[in-house]
């Protein structure tokens, strides 16, 4: 794991509301979105350098606002197992998303902060 963050992701009740106020209030660009078939999409926009994902709450069936912290990794199975070697406890094994080539895994930080490694083909 190099430590670099990749995206910040948060669950709102209105992606397209969401969408518009940091792309019109803030400045950040849409770059991606993810199709969603029974809810709003996915949305990642460039939030310099850094990407800012918004989720739908209907979705992920959690609690509005801050979801997780993403760290970009070359390998998603190698990086999990670095952190089983070191101690550390994963809260999702790898799996892929379904969309987009991504794989990803999830493990807790100090105070139960959610963390993801992930990896985009």
């Amino acid at each position: 794991m190099n430590g670099a963050i990749h995206k910040v992701a948060v669950v709102t009740d209105d992606v397209e509301g969401a969408v518009e106020f940091y792309t019109k209030t803030v400045g950040l660009q849409e770059i991606e979105r993810f199709p969603n078939e029974d809810d709003e999409d996915f949305v990642f926009l460039d939030a310099g350098g850094v990407i800012l994902e918004l989720m739908p709450q209907k979705t992920m069936q959690a609690e509005l606002g801050f979801h997780h912290i993403s760290f970009k990794v070359d390998d998603v199975d190698d990086a999990a197992h670095d952190l089983k070697d070191r101690g550390v406890e994963l809260t999702m094994e790898p799996t892929d998303a379904g969309v987009g080539g991504i794989r990803l895994a999830f493990f807790s930080g100090p105070n139960d902060v959610p963390l993801q490694l992930f990896h985009r083909k």
